[in-house]
């Protein structure tokens, strides 16, 4: 279906809103001209009443009018014409007899006087109605010229004001679904097409949006669970051949606890994944226990290291936040410590509102340090992604918590504010 040209209909409208002006100008031109020329002969026959009234009418014989054009009649000498018209019509007041003879009258009353008629037979002295044919061709004329006049100025104008709509139309028309815009906001006029490409740049905004978290989410769900599950996989392994129950509870126990931490970590990257966190306002999350499940679980990158753990968070602490996104968070910075700390000492300790993992590690290359929370930054010896501090930083602006990292040669400090 082939679609209307606004430009086209607002040219058209214009015009015909034109049409309409014209017209209707120029038939309350003519009525103006019709009625001025009716007062006109009215006030005539005022003045002949004022004269007719000053001579007297109670003679047999009425007095001479005062204007050559008038005649006056009692009701008996009235003329057959004007008697068989007025009985037709009594409130009649005008008149067009034979051979374009053209007749205004009125009845004057008098007291103790019969009524006397004055007539104005004023075929001679009418102005507008000899000229009507001139007159309507000129208004003819005169509409044409507004007409085309329109036509030039609807067009002129329909292109000035759909030509923004046409850009934007336009620039929609060739937009790649990897390249959606955001920078329309004050490039259009202040008016409604303005307002319509504000509200297309936010809404393509949070479609870009929604792109990235998604794309984030897959990334981030590789990250995370890349840990929990390759615990999962070496302790039933050697479930499988462990004959000691005790052992075989322990491995159960890490089975159960990288369960969890997959659970957790799955929420996180979900609420990462949403607009709105709402749903998680109000929970009141206990530290400690999720510190003890981040150590257990990446507990064999510390297998045959001689490095000293120190763990001193007080049980009772409680934060204002999800446990899966503090869970996140804490797993991320136990198992960089783990990982790159090859001798020396770790502790994760209690700062007040402050969350602390402290190590001796190599540290942060110097040149990474500026965009190390990037995604995709990490160093030459990771074996990860280089996403894991780039969870932790946009997870810390969800729930308005704060991380500081702070590194050298001889060691990082991360440090988590929660309160």
């Amino acid at each position: 279906m082939r679609r209307a040209s606004l430009r086209r209909r607002i040219a058209v409208a214009f015009l015909g809103l034109a049409l309409f002006a014209g017209v209707l100008g120029g038939l309350l031109a003519v009525l103006f001209a019709y009625t001025t020329e009716d007062h006109i002969f009215d006030r005539l026959l005022d003045l002949e009443a004022v004269h007719l009234r000053q001579a007297g009418v109670e003679a047999p014989a009425l007095p001479a009018p005062a204007l050559p054009f008038a005649r006056y009649f009692r009701d008996a000498e009235l003329p057959g014409f004007l008697r068989d018209s007025l009985e037709a019509e009594p409130g009649r007041r005008e008149l067009f007899g034979d051979d374009g003879r053209h007749y205004h009258f009125r009845r004057v009353e008098s007291d103790g006087a019969a009524p006397v008629w004055i007539v104005l037979q004023v075929e001679d002295y009418l102005v507008v109605r000899p000229v009507i044919s001139e007159i309507t061709a000129l208004l003819a004329l005169v509409v044409l010229g507004i007409i085309l006049i329109a036509a030039v100025v609807g067009l002129y104008l329909a292109h000035r004001v759909t030509g923004p709509l046409r850009s934007l139309a336009a620039e929609v028309t060739v937009l790649e679904p990897n390249e959606l815009p955001t920078h329309w906001k004050g490039r259009y006029p202040p008016d409604e097409v303005g307002g319509l490409a504000d509200t297309l740049s936010d809404a393509f905004g949070r479609i870009q949006r929604f792109i990235d978290r998604e794309q984030r989410f897959t990334q981030d769900a590789s990250h995370e669970l890349r840990t929990p599950l390759a615990v999962v996989e070496s302790c039933a392994a050697m479930l499988a051949d462990q004959p000691d129950p005790a052992q075989a509870d322990a491995l159960v126990a890490r089975i159960r606890s990288a369960a969890t931490a997959m659970h957790l970590s799955v929420d996180a990257l979900l609420a990462l994944a949403r607009e709105d966190d709402s749903a998680f306002a109000g929970r009141r999350t206990a530290v400690l226990p999720i510190v003890e499940r981040a150590v257990v679980n990446h507990s064999a990158l510390l297998d045959g290291k001689p490095v000293a753990l120190t763990v001193s968070v007080d049980p009772d602490w409680r934060i204002a936040g999800d446990a899966a996104a503090l869970q996140v968070l804490v797993a991320n910075l136990v198992s960089n410590a783990f990982r790159y700390t090859e001798r020396g000492e770790i502790r994760i300790e209690r700062d007040g509102d402050d969350l602390l993992v402290i190590d001796t590690g190599v540290g942060i290359d110097e040149a990474l340090r500026p965009e190390v929370t990037k995604p995709s930054v990490k160093g030459g010896a990771s074996p990860g992604l280089g996403l894991g501090l780039s969870i932790v930083e946009r997870l810390c602006r969800r729930y308005r918590w704060r991380f500081d990292l702070t590194s050298s040669p001889e060691g990082t400090r991360a440090r988590l504010t929660l309160g």
